[in-house]
């Protein structure tokens, strides 16, 4: 009896290596459809699903180009399910890096529409996930001025060059963890579109060409959007929950206006028992250029002196500010001040009227490479 069941559990642990080893690779490369891109628009009857489509020629998956593949449907399921028919291939999404959310879906339930694409599309996480100004269509079907794809075009922009003061990027996994674990805010970062004229990048194709911008925040509370912060908003949500790498901040003294790069900022949040919160930012800054009137001052031949750090210091705090009274006043804790009272009040903690009664202390420390 005991050397029945030791075949039994041998059977089932070879089959269940087996189905590890082979059970994921059933339909052949030629069958499938690989998407780098997809994007969600809420219909009047549900959903349109765009698809940037990779179509592979042969066994070594080397690509004659994308498509772009739609379809419609009462549901997410049903759209991709067209998507799917009007490939004639079944769709592949482990390698989709980017998806986008229409503005009209994230309006109305794009925490659901992530919900089901990351449970049962076999998407990835870690995709990067940007809202559209307008629709998610719009986007993916563009035509990038510095890449083939929309979908590398966004990625590129978001995660291998840095992030920028108004150019974050997020992965799925971040939104929906701040989601389901915070109850004052949650945010997304908008792209929208830009033409320039002329062709780059050596192509000779009349079709227009388009930059993305990044300078909107879709700001969420719970699965509901309540309003959209600008550049200025953008930038203060950027420097509090991100450790920035590139990207600029600028500021006038004098009469003068001057732009430095961002070498290195981070900020830590540090929580009273008497309501107040207190950021206290680092800043690492080289200077970029400086401009008086209509002339451009060479870098090497100023330095930085103490009149410059506090009108940097006062910009970037004043950005930071921007955005948080900007949120409060549309009832979202966007920094998320009731976890941090929370810390250290414990069970004395009073949630209601907490926001009125925090006061924000903003420490700024300017420092020059």
């Amino acid at each position: 009896m005991k050397m029945r069941r030791a075949y039994k559990w041998l059977a089932f642990a070879v089959c269940f290596v087996l189905f590890l080893v082979m059970g994921a690779e059933t339909v052949p490369l030629t069958d499938r459809a690989v998407v780098m891109g997809v994007g969600i628009d809420k219909t009047g009857n549900g959903y349109n699903v765009t698809a940037q489509i990779v179509m592979p020629t042969d066994s070594e998956s080397k690509s004659a180009g994308y498509i772009i593949v739609q379809g419609e449907g009462v549901s997410v399921s049903e759209a991709l399910m067209n998507v799917s028919v009007e490939a004639g291939k079944q769709l592949s999404m482990s390698h989709c890096n980017a998806v986008v959310l229409g503005f009209g879906l994230i309006q109305h339930d794009a925490v659901a529409a992530l919900d089901y694409m990351v449970r049962n599309a076999y998407l990835s996480e870690n995709a990067l996930l940007v809202a559209a100004e307008n629709s998610a269509e719009e986007i993916l079907s563009a035509n990038p001025a510095f890449s083939d794809m929309s979908s590398l075009y966004l990625q590129t922009m978001l995660t291998r060059y840095g992030y920028y003061p108004v150019r974050t990027g997020r992965n799925i996994k971040e939104f929906l963890i701040a989601y389901n674990t915070d109850p004052g805010g949650n945010w997304l970062s908008v792209t929208s579109m830009k033409p320039i004229e002329g062709q780059v990048g050596g192509r000779s194709e009349q079709q227009s060409q388009y930059v993305f911008t990044f300078c909107d925040t879709a700001v969420f509370k719970g699965e509901d959007y309540i309003t959209k912060l600008d550049e200025r908003g953008t930038r203060g949500i950027n420097y509090v929950e991100n450790k920035l790498e590139e990207g600029s901040v600028v500021a006038e003294c004098d009469g003068k206006e001057y732009t430095y790069f961002i070498e290195k900022i981070s900020t830590k949040k540090k929580f009273s028992k008497d309501y107040s919160a207190k950021f206290e930012v680092k800043a690492v800054l080289v200077l970029k250029e400086i401009r008086g009137g209509d002339a451009v001052v060479a870098p090497e031949e100023t330095q930085p002196d103490g009149r410059a750090a506090a009108a940097l210091a006062e910009a970037i705090a004043g950005d930071i500010r921007y955005a948080y009274e900007e949120t409060k006043k549309a009832g979202v804790d966007i920094f998320g001040l009731y976890e941090g009272f929370y810390s250290v009040l414990g069970k004395n903690f009073e949630p209601e009227g907490y926001s009125d009664r925090a006061v924000l202390e903003i420490d700024v420390d300017v420092s020059f490479v």
